[in-house]
């Protein structure tokens, strides 16, 4: 009966957009997969009319142009709500192509109930869709629904059944991306990472082992990871359990890159035992004797990273090519005082997996080297200084040289996204005070933050965090 004036059983949504509703309740399937909320089917009224063919005309209303300015008030209040849904579908469809065009979609049971994950994507898209456009009353309605969806999220928290449930953990996994996008906040997306780390804790890692977490834990953890770094806090990515149990029902997702996210988890907690050993006041002898063991620990990650490195290459060949710089990289000075291209060539890759994933070794390699020299520093030890800055700065122009693909236009936004750690790493490899380089990281920086190369508030304070 859809489409038939006036007996359609067809929800709402379905209605309005013109197609058959299965009429599930309390919630069509059809709603459920395009995350809209849904009132479920309608009944149906049926009018019995017996009177004449010929419609009958109503006598003039003596006093039609005194329409009660109550009516109005409220007809022009229900407007805009009436308004929404069909902007509603439009800011979606564009979040789905641009921001979240290579994501692998979550399928769950459609009696999973995802009603605040439904808010909160909602929430996402509208900001995402004014951003984009420029459009400040769509952004200020997307941050209102954000406010409103925080609220759900809070109250969901508070409830042990909610706050076990699938739902909400996508939901709070959403939450995190709005905060980067939006937020220049430091420590915004650090407490959503935290929390959906205890959420993730809460359930367990053999309920994570489901297809429709395990997702979401992929795509969480490495944030999960910087977030622990960043506050000197231990996480349970690092532990073994938290390393295998998930995959494995679904051995064949465990890739290159959830092996380099593996040796990435154990980093955190170097930071923290390093830190807690500098803080106390110990003599010379007592404190050498406590971070000689975490210097052979951090050169044991050192080692799986370059054992890492070395399968990658066995198993993916050569994953990209050298092609002419663009006319912005940076001109530095030779020991010559010449000027010279910071860098001679920038890298293609086969596609944004293999830039993704080669950026972020290289980044974890000046993120271990740098931890490893400053344990070297505290210990005395200087004899390797110089070949380790050579490392350091050799690895950091591999990212800056990945840069520009990442930029690309076809991926900008998720380009750019995977591109501020590794940004983060390569500034304090080659870029802090080192005049040209110092100014065209942070330039890249500032486009993303400002949306001329992809589309994160947050890139705007990456230099600031840690």
């Amino acid at each position: 009966m859809v489409g038939v004036g006036g007996r359609s059983k067809a929800c709402e949504n379905c209605r309005r957009r013109r197609v058959k509703c299965d009429l599930a309740k309390p919630c069509c399937l059809r709603c459920q997969k395009a995350r809209l909320p849904c009132s479920g089917p309608r009944d149906i009224s049926i009018v019995h009319y017996s009177g004449p063919k010929d419609t009958a005309r109503s006598p003039p209303c003596p006093a039609h142009n005194e329409i009660n300015s109550q009516m109005v008030q409220a007809l022009v209040q229900h407007i805009p709500k009436l308004l929404t849904v069909p902007h509603d579908d439009k800011y979606q469809a564009l979040t789905q192509v641009h921001l979240l065009t290579s994501v692998e979609a979550v399928s769950v049971d459609p009696g999973i109930d995802r009603v605040i994950t439904g808010k909160c994507f909602l929430a996402l898209s509208t900001t995402y869709f004014g951003i984009k456009h420029h459009e400040k009353a769509v952004i200020t309605q997307g941050l209102s629904r954000y406010s409103s969806a925080l609220q759900t999220v809070h109250e969901a928290l508070t409830d042990e059944g909610a706050s076990r449930s699938f739902d909400l953990l996508e939901a709070v996994m959403i939450m995190e991306v709005i905060e980067f996008l939006v937020s220049e906040r430091e420590h915004g997306w650090i407490n959503h990472a935290r929390g959906l780390e205890r959420l993730i804790e809460k359930r367990g890692s053999e309920l994570m082992s489901s297809l429709p977490s395990l997702l979401v834990f992929e795509r969480c953890r490495t944030s999960m990871i910087f977030a622990a770094i960043v506050q000197r806090e231990m996480t349970i990515v690092a532990s073994t359990e938290w390393k295998f149990m998930p995959w494995a029902q679904h051995p064949d997702r465990i890739t290159s890159l959830k092996l380099l996210t593996d040796i990435l988890a154990d980093c955190p907690e170097l930071f923290v035992v390093r830190d807690q050993i500098l803080r106390t006041q110990k003599s010379r002898g007592s404190r050498y004797m406590q971070l000689q063991p975490l210097l052979e620990k951090a050169q044991a990650v050192y080692g799986s990273l370059r054992r890492w490195e070395y399968l990658w290459e066995k198993n993916e060949h050569r994953e990209y090519k050298e092609v002419l710089p663009p006319s912005t990289t940076p001109v530095i000075f030779d020991d010559s005082g010449n000027p010279t291209l910071a860098w001679a060539s920038i890298f293609q890759f086969d596609s944004l997996y293999h830039a993704n994933v080669l950026t972020s070794y290289h980044a974890t390699l000046i993120l271990i080297l740098r931890f490893i020299a400053s344990i070297r520093v505290a210990l005395g030890v200087v004899c390797e200084e110089f070949a380790q800055e050579q490392l350091i700065r050799s690895v950091g122009v591999f990212i800056c040289r990945s840069v520009d693909f990442h930029l690309n236009q076809t991926w900008t936004e998720l380009g750019a996204f995977n591109l501020l750690f590794p940004v983060r790493m390569a500034y304090e490899a080659v870029g802090r005070g080192q005049g040209a380089i110092d100014e065209w990281l942070k330039k890249v920086l500032e486009d993303i933050s400002a949306g001329r190369r992809g589309l994160w508030k947050y890139a705007k304070a990456v230099l600031d965090i840690g």
